[in-house]
């Protein structure tokens, strides 16, 4: 059972030994119980036991239950007298998934769950992909949600959640008119695409018509890969960006001996990289992005401007990351909404911002929205082009309502990536 955030397994025992009145040992029988951190049951927090006549009345999982709970409170009261105790209950995991009590097979060792490998794995894939090492995933089993819900926290709170049928497979159509096998309609959870979940005795048959399968591990995997990618410019923190410095000093000390804190403050850096990690650039390549901070940040203090020059010197790396096969598939900004956006700039000591009026908002947007539209099925991620000096305006406009839109401009795009216009955004 769950209680206070501690696991609590009782299980029943015919060999309590217990102290009778007249000093002699005896057999009893009751309930071995013991607590842990969480369902996993790897780290055993206390162990005690309850016998019938003595901690019990009668042989009963509900009295033992509530003697459990009784032992707890007391521990936690005793406890947290201490006040340096109190701190610990301030701490924030940075990524969390609770489980509902169903789920737990999935992610207990004992019981083959593999939950544990695959985060591994992905968390090494990451690195090598986007440049940062994410925090450890911190894994609780919790009565506060359904059996078979599962929720992932980012900083101690809940930002998505689903439901798993451990005995299932999910099952995507390979179209709407092609969904012929019978199962429970649900929605994917990680890119909201509607599936089934099927038993095991259909998955021949869903295989043979076409279906996509996936496990229930590999489902939580997967939602849990993507809020991470939404989310990593939240997770990347100073102590992090210390661990990259460390890290590059071992291949080229002098870059970030001149660069931090003469050029740039750590601080400064780690707003430039959450920037690059918020629209999916890598910052794998460290050396490229410290040598370019060291030649504009001791001119601008621009957040934004640094980050629109380090994105220029990145290019062969965003070419990669979002062109296929050497061509790049882009709606273009025409010129007339580009002035109309510059026209609109405010500078400020610290800064600048977009001062657009709400009409040629709706009309920039509508505009966005119908080009977006018309090629989404060719390209599920659609990529906007523009002019580098309109680039960084455009694209906080944009994100207020396409989020999920890429804005690249033409000094960020490699030379030998074949440009290929599929529409053009007007007013």
């Amino acid at each position: 059972m769950q209680y206070k955030g501690y696991y609590v397994k009782i299980t029943p025992d015919q060999s309590l030994i217990r102290e009778a009145e007249n000093g002699t040992e005896i057999l009893c029988e009751g309930f071995r119980i013991e607590v842990f951190t969480d369902g996993s049951e790897k780290e055993k927090l206390d162990e005690f036991s309850a016998a019938v006549n003595y901690e019990l009345l009668e042989n009963s999982i509900w009295e033992a239950e509530q003697f459990a709970k009784d032992c707890i409170e007391c521990g936690m009261k005793e406890y947290y007298r201490n006040i340096d105790n109190l701190y610990e209950l301030l701490n924030v995991e940075q990524i969390k998934i609770e489980f509902g009590y169903s789920l737990i097979p999935l992610v207990d060792e004992n019981s083959g769950g593999n939950f544990l490998d695959r985060v591994v794995m992905f968390r090494k894939q990451y690195a090598m992909e986007m440049g940062i090492v994410i925090p450890p995933v911190q894994l609780k089993d919790s009565g506060q949600i359904n059996p078979n819900q599962y929720s992932i926290c980012i900083k101690g709170e809940e930002v998505a959640r689903g439901d798993i049928l451990v005995d299932h497979f999910l099952a995507l159509a390979p179209s709407e008119e092609e969904d012929t096998v019978d199962g429970i309609d649900t929605i994917e959870p990680a890119f909201g695409i509607k599936a089934k979940w099927i038993s095991d005795d259909k998955k021949v048959k869903a295989e043979l018509l076409g279906y996509t399968l996936i496990d229930p591990v590999s489902v939580i995997i997967t939602h849990l890969s993507e809020i991470i990618k939404a989310h990593a410019y939240e997770l990347l923190n100073r102590s992090e960006i210390n661990n990259m410095l460390e890290n590059l000093k071992k291949a080229n000390e002098a870059i970030v001996n001149d660069t931090i804190p003469a050029a740039i403050t750590v601080g400064e850096l780690q707003k430039v990289l959450c920037r690059l990690l918020q629209e999916q650039v890598p910052v794998r390549d460290l050396e490229t992005i410290l040598e370019t901070l060291g030649d504009y940040g001791p001119k601008i203090k621009d957040t934004d401007m640094l980050t629109e020059y380090v994105r220029q010197s990145l290019k062969r790396t965003i070419s990669h990351k979002f062109a296929e096969a050497g061509q790049l598939k882009v709606i273009s900004l025409d010129a007339q909404v580009e002035n109309l956006i510059m026209g609109s700039v405010k500078k400020m000591d610290n800064g600048s911002y977009l001062a657009l009026d709400q009409d040629s908002i709706q009309k920039i947007v509508i505009a966005s929205t119908e080009q977006i539209e018309k090629i989404r099925d060719l390209i599920p991620s659609p990529v906007i082009l523009t002019s580098p000096i309109v680039r960084i305006y455009f694209k906080k406009l944009i994100d207020q309502f396409c989020p999920n839109v890429n804005v690249l401009s033409f000094n960020e795009i490699d030379t030998n990536i074949q440009i290929q216009a599929l529409g053009t955004i007007e007013i």
